[in-house]
């Protein structure tokens, strides 16, 4: 399934990324080399990697360090993007 149509990401993409330590859609993007263009897939990426995180991805070099994982911060930038698509 696509999860960013601007660069053509599916979900097995953003999985990889969040795999090789990942942590917010920013993180999923500059994994690619890419930059967020019309913001429509950040909500999504912001669940894969809630998701992810609260699986406990044994790959994931974070999770070999703590037992719980933290939770993701609120973006830095949100009062400028209320729409929700700040990428952080």
């Amino acid at each position: 399934m696509y999860v960013c149509i601007c660069h053509a990401l599916n979900d097995k993409q953003v999985t990889k990324a969040l795999e090789n330590g990942a942590r917010t859609p920013a993180s999923v993007f500059r994994h690619y080399e890419r930059q967020v263009q019309c913001g429509k897939c950040v909500p999504m990426m912001r669940d894969m990697v809630q998701s992810h995180c609260a699986n406990q991805c044994p790959t994931c070099p974070s999770h070999a360090a703590t037992q719980h994982p933290t939770p993701l911060p609120e973006p830095a930038n949100t009062e400028n993007f209320p729409y929700g698509i700040a990428a952080e």
